[in-house]
């Protein structure tokens, strides 16, 4: 090697440790900078629903932990999904977020065609979780799942509810399969939809994420079940799915995620700044009146109950198409 040649070569070997200097400081000091500008918190619903709701309650906190204006836009369609695939697609600097029902993330995907996957979100923080339950008109002749099983298979019908959101659906399915009966669903937009089709007899029953709650308690509707595998907060007296002697139960949480890719310093200022926004006393009272458990779960704990709740839903595809197959 001639002296010129090695003096290219250390001039070369100087610039890429120079380059690799500049790259390992540029990461952590854009993350300690952040945020310089406005935050948008994308709601996977149109206004006035209970995740709605809940952002909102929260964007005075936010907005004084962060020094920043949260700004609050909903983006309704294909039960979050429309959502998701806008959010999915933005810069992942941290000021583009996503709340949803997490089920849009973790289900969806697996029985839908989505533009998206689990993967191609960073997952921020669990903000609630739905009580989510099953429940009926008040005039209907049965008061249980076993009632209700029972009535429709001496009229020889299928059990007809109300349908708007994969969840509903896997568990409707999961319930029919196992119990030995047939379905017929009616489709509604969102959960006033599914509160008007019980109200009016269209349906036997109806799952709802807390909107039931409301009517039950007005006396316009009676619950029969918790979707759960165990008792809800909201209603410790309602029978669960596993006392039931199903295997499984469905959950749902309000959910925040980013897109993938967004720097983990930027998450943690993200999420660090919704623990006393969610339990700021105008998101509980939100979670009163919406019948919403509003607890806080942060980064590593939000990444796990978003994991458990995939595998939940992978196990009851599974078993569903174990006894397709069996039939």
């Amino acid at each position: 090697m001639t002296r010129r040649t090695s003096l290219f070569a250390a001039a070369a070997m100087a610039g890429a440790g120079a380059l690799a200097l500049v790259s390992s400081w540029t990461a952590p000091a854009a993350a300690q900078e952040w945020p310089q500008d406005d935050i948008t918190i994308v709601v996977a619903y149109p206004a006035g629903g209970g995740t709605d709701s809940a952002i909102r309650a929260m964007t005075e906190i936010l907005s004084r932990e962060l020094g920043q204006n949260i700004l609050v836009q909903n983006v309704g369609g294909a039960g979050g999904g429309v959502a998701a695939t806008q959010v999915m697609s933005r810069d992942p600097d941290g000021y583009t977020l996503l709340a949803t029902n997490s089920t849009s993330i973790t289900l969806a995907p697996l029985v839908e065609r989505t533009a998206y996957d689990i993967d191609d979100f960073g997952h921020v923080a669990i903000l609630g979780e739905f009580q989510n339950a099953v429940f009926a008109n008040k005039d209907v002749p049965f008061g249980t799942l076993d009632e209700l099983v029972e009535r429709v298979k001496e009229e020889n019908r299928p059990m007809t509810y109300a349908s708007q959101l994969a969840i509903d659906r896997l568990l409707m399915q999961y319930i029919a399969k196992e119990r030995g009966i047939e379905l017929l669903p009616l489709p509604v937009s969102g959960g006033s939809g599914a509160v008007q089709a019980v109200l009016s007899g269209d349906v036997d029953v109806s799952f709802s994420g807390g909107s039931w709650a409301p009517l039950v308690n007005a006396g316009d509707a009676k619950a029969l079940f918790a979707a759960s595998h165990g008792r809800l907060k909201v209603a410790p007296d309602l029978i669960s799915m596993g006392e039931m002697g199903f295997p499984f139960g469905v959950t749902s949480h309000i959910s925040l995620h980013a897109p993938a890719g967004t720097p983990e310093e930027v998450l943690e200022k993200i999420s660090a700044a919704f623990e006393p926004a969610v339990n700021g006393e105008q998101a509980q009272n939100v979670g009163e009146t919406r019948f919403m458990d509003m607890t806080f779960r942060g980064l590593a704990e939000a990444r796990e109950v978003i994991r458990k709740e995939r595998e939940t839903y992978q196990a009851i595809l599974a078993t569903l198409e174990q006894q397709e197959k069996s039939e």
